[in-house]
């Protein structure tokens, strides 16, 4: 017999393919992601309110909600041509990123860069940068999804690991160029570097993914949707009373986790000014590699919903703890040695913070397509998980703005005046507000009905 089973089937070329144009996007973007609200402020000038509402809202937004439409907009011009304009696209916006004040202040004719207005330019490239983004993710987890076969689960596991391989991998390159080069030379050596990398892989290697778009799925009906139906989804899912709760609720669980790359940096560079922000956050993807399988096993047998609140409560109690460095210490922005190197008193809890953000995501994200499966009035299942990123991206868009004031209000504001700062309010307000996502969960959960255990 020639029938290889199920379980010992190689994936086809398509499916590493797709996985290595994910690493090279997610190494671009990670590269940068850590410092995007401090070159924006630092560098460009902009306040922090303005630095977390381009970073958070615009780019972020853009980058979680569009592929909502942009989905629909790859399944109709095929996922290769959409791959090179989405590349395309990133490599420009990086590349504008980080020659800003090189070019900016010649074309509209300044002299004094340092009183020019940097925001048209910071737009247009993280515009370029999230609608390119918007585009490659919805393409690669589609060609995951329709290369797999019976393996998915394994498929998306990979998948999954070789986003936080890229977000390694471009943290760390983003350092040793930061260091050297500076701030905007992540943008034009990194970043713009891993793109075009990627750009290439898919021109040259990346193939088509053979599938039949239209027929029959566990027992629905399965067809390509236009940009009206994509839209009008949105609608229909904001009728359900259940669907507009969990919104909400898990809205106030993103909110925590998009602080990560708003409020953290530049709290991390107030007691650090030279913070090495990237390392700081490589807590994240090296929890995620190293205890994956682990907290998987661990939670497998939860219901959803037990797994979502446990994952909300680790976040909340890591946010949390950042309000004891100034009850412990006079000073929380004082050094101290650990393994030989010198690291803010403050900064040890934020280790354990970014930590305790990728336990989280990893007992609640993976549920999430589960619980909103559950929930779903029957026949609506695959409509109501298709539009599972639209609670991250309403966290990020009303989130990015939120995290700027509260940093201008605790922080930056009473440093102009010469007042004392005193960061404990915030941290309690964000830990406040993943503890009333624990409860709304709760109390959801209860009120409107049990997720079916799995």
């Amino acid at each position: 017999m020639n029938d290889v089973s199920p379980a010992r089937q190689k994936f086809p070329k398509s499916f590493w393919t797709a996985n290595t144009i994910e690493l090279f996007e997610r190494a671009a973007y990670y590269a940068m992601a850590s410092f995007m609200v401090i070159y924006l402020n630092e560098t460009l000038g902009m306040t922090p309110s303005t630095a977390t509402l381009l970073n958070g809202t615009v780019l972020w937004g853009i980058v979680y909600f569009l592929p909502i439409l942009s989905g629909t907009l790859a399944d109709k011009f095929g996922y290769k041509r959409s791959l090179t304009v989405a590349f395309f696209m990133i490599a420009l916006g990086y590349t504008v990123m980080g020659n800003i004040q090189r070019f900016w202040p010649g074309l509209i004719g300044a002299k004094a860069a340092e009183t020019i207005d940097f925001t048209v330019p910071a737009v247009l490239g993280i515009v370029l940068i999230g609608i390119g983004g918007s585009i490659v993710k919805p393409c690669i987890a589609g060609t995951v999804q329709k290369t797999a076969g019976t393996r998915a689960t394994l498929g998306f596991g990979i998948f999954y690991m070789i986003i936080n391989i890229g977000s390694i991998t471009g943290r760390g390159v983003s350092y040793v160029i930061r260091t050297n080069l500076g701030i905007p030379a992540i943008f034009t050596y990194a970043s713009t570097i891993f793109a075009l990398v990627g750009l290439a892989v898919v021109v040259l290697i990346y193939k088509e993914p053979e599938f039949v778009s239209d027929g029959v799925k566990d027992g629905q009906k399965v067809q390509k949707k236009t940009l009206g139906q994509a839209l009008l989804g949105i609608f229909l899912v904001l009728r359900s009373v259940k669907f507009v709760f969990f919104l909400i609720v898990m809205s106030m669980f993103w909110f925590l986790y998009i602080q990560l790359y708003n409020i953290v940096p530049l709290y991390l560079r107030f007691i650090d000014p030279n913070a090495p922000v990237e390392l700081y956050q490589l807590a994240n993807p090296i929890m995620i590699v190293s205890f994956q399988m682990l907290i998987t096993r661990m939670v497998k047998k939860w219901t959803p919903v037990k797994s979502i609140i446990f994952g909300a409560a680790v976040v909340t109690v890591g946010m949390f703890l950042n309000v004891l460095p100034p009850l412990l210490s006079g000073d929380p922005t004082h050094k101290v040695h650990v393994l030989g190197l010198a690291i803010p008193f403050a900064g040890l809890f934020m280790i354990v913070s970014i930590a305790s953000m990728a336990v989280g995501e990893m007992m609640a994200s993976p549920r999430v397509y589960e619980y909103l499966g559950a929930i779903a009035p029957k026949g609506e299942e695959g409509l109501f998980t298709g539009y599972v990123s639209l609670p991250l991206a309403v966290a990020t868009i009303v989130g990015g703005k939120i995290g700027g004031k509260m940093f201008e209000h605790y922080i930056s504001d009473p440093q102009k005046a010469g007042l004392p700062v005193n960061t404990i309010p915030m941290w309690l307000i964000i830990a406040g507000i993943g503890l009333l996502s624990m409860i709304g969960l709760g109390i959801y959960d209860r009120l409107m009905g049990k997720a079916a255990e799995k």
